[in-house]
């Protein structure tokens, strides 16, 4: 199979789990309440990573200590997510019970194309096993959202209702 057909399946699959799929809710952000305190990024790390390495958290706070601003980097969770139509290999796909995007370790090969393929900042690769990270939404459950003591974080559910 080549590239393009691989693609071109994806972009259908992608399509398709795009009409069929509705995600359980997805995170808000509000950058006027973020003070830049990164707790986000140490639950997030602690979660997935089982110790705080803030660099591989799936969300990132970008500090410009310079101009005192930062920016939010995270998952928008695109329709037809550009991440998704860049892997040669398919690795990421829509979750089936969720709806959301993830990366299939088993699939990625750690070429780094959905990193750049993302407009949002969002994707990284692990430095150790150059596999491709996204939020997963920690199952509904942010731990991000949780740990914001700001409220710049909130989980929105299928209703639409807010949750800190």
């Amino acid at each position: 199979m080549t590239l393009t057909r691989k693609r071109g399946v994806i972009d259908r699959m992608s399509d398709r789990a795009e009409r069929s799929q509705r995600r359980r809710g997805m995170l808000v952000v509000n950058p006027q309440r973020c003070h830049g305190c990164q707790s986000c990024m140490v639950a997030c790390s602690l979660l997935h990573e089982g110790q705080v390495i803030p660099s591989l958290a799936r969300l990132h706070i970008m500090l410009d200590p310079f101009q005192g601003e930062h920016q939010i980097h995270f998952c928008h969770q695109c329709g037809k997510a550009p991440c998704a139509k860049a892997c040669p290999e398919g690795a990421i796909q829509r979750d089936p019970e969720r709806g959301y995007w993830v990366v299939k370790d088993d699939l990625c090969t750690g070429c780094g194309l959905c990193v750049q393929a993302c407009p949002f900042h969002a994707l990284i690769m692990h430095p150790e096993t150059s596999k491709a990270l996204i939020c997963d939404t920690c199952n509904g459950n942010p731990e991000c959202v949780a740990s914001c003591p700001n409220g710049a974080l909130a989980w929105s559910g299928p209703d639409g209702h807010e949750r800190p």
